[in-house]
């Protein structure tokens, strides 16, 4: 569905993305990872067209992306950023009615689709009628996804979705979220940091470094047939619990 071609994309004297070239196949959920500054959220804000390459160029289902269709393309695209991006002063109801009014939908049928996606995340109705400030950070974020699904895009991207949650609620919307990507069938590009987190959720890992791509693959790829010593430093750098001592036996007491 996502194809770039020879992308650069500079920042004054930072090279962003660097030559990269990439297909994104429709249907797939494939995750961006890598440090801070390796261009990952600028790839998915290129693929938006929220930002445009210095040179090189991105097709999406084959057509070149041209400034004059980024509207459209977009319209085509769910997006979720960190914390979720909800505005302050809608609802939940109001925030995920946004898209649909302009795009003249009735009423009715924003609230059935709200309804069904409320049940798909597992969110009590009600919780609909409550501004951002009454949710939870979890909550937050289903809503944020539900927006992004509200007029059923064939492509989800989304931008460290989960990276300011507690542990728990992290683990609960991860298994919520490959629940939801194995049901829907649709492209999808997640950026994170966290390695076990992108190999719980996708099937393809892009690891990115300094706007370059240093290894694209499986989990188990980057596990057991690093590139190079980047990528051995990368996933030492995942790091586990320490060694859990074992408990005192009525012998050892």
């Amino acid at each position: 569905m996502f194809r770039l071609e020879q992308v650069t994309k500079r920042y004054g004297a930072l090279t962003a993305l660097d030559d990269l070239s990439i297909t994104f196949a429709a249907g797939t959920v494939s995750a961006i990872i890598g440090s801070s500054g390796s261009g990952k959220s600028t790839l998915l804000r290129l693929l938006l067209g929220l930002e445009w390459p210095d040179s090189g160029q991105i097709l999406v289902d084959d057509n070149a992306l041209a400034r004059a269709d980024r509207l459209a393309v977009r319209r085509r695209i769910g997006y979720v950023i960190q914390e979720g991006g909800l505005f302050p002063h809608l609802t939940a109801r109001g925030n995920l009615a946004l898209l649909p009014r302009h795009l003249r939908w009735p009423r009715a049928r924003i609230e059935t689709r709200a309804r069904e996606l409320a049940a798909l995340m597992q969110l009590p109705e009600s919780v609909l009628a409550r501004y951002p400030a009454e949710l939870s950070g979890g909550q937050r974020q289903r809503v944020a996804v539900m927006r992004a699904l509200m007029t059923d895009p064939p492509a989800l991207l989304l931008d460290e979705p989960l990276g300011a949650l507690d542990p728990l609620v992290r683990y609960e919307l991860q298994e919520s979220l490959q629940q939801l990507f194995a049901s829907l069938g649709k492209t999808v590009l997640l950026v994170t940091h966290d390695l076990p987190e992108a190999a719980f959720l996708a099937t393809r890992l892009v690891l990115m470094r300094s706007g370059r791509i240093v290894q694209d693959g499986h989990a188990a790829d980057l596990y057991e047939r690093p590139a190079d010593e980047f990528v051995r430093r990368f996933v030492a750098a995942q790091r586990g619990p320490p060694p859990l001592a074992a408990p005192l036996t009525p012998q050892s007491q």
